[in-house]
């Protein structure tokens, strides 16, 4: 089995665990993530030199900005959240 060469704290791989199968292996899915979220996502991760799981926590997760939380729970409608990205 390949283990991923992104490395992820405790707390990190708690916040992941909700996202994503997997943090310590090369082949995971991405879960519980509305379209929009992963249509950025996979737009970011085509230019940038980070794992698609780095991104997903550093760019959306943490980053107040992008209203992450908001849409997961649903008081953003998708299309709104395009003006501030």
């Amino acid at each position: 089995m390949s283990t991923s060469k992104e490395v992820f704290t405790l707390e990190e791989q708690e916040i992941l665990a909700s996202y994503v199968t997997n943090t310590d292996r090369s082949v995971f899915a991405l879960t519980n993530l509305p379209e929009v979220i992963k249509g950025a996502l996979f737009s970011r991760y085509s230019r940038s030199t980070l794992g698609l799981r780095t991104l997903l926590l550093r760019d959306f997760i943490q980053e107040k900005e992008s209203r992450f939380s908001d849409m997961q729970t649903g008081s953003v409608h998708p299309d709104s959240a395009k003006d501030t990205a």
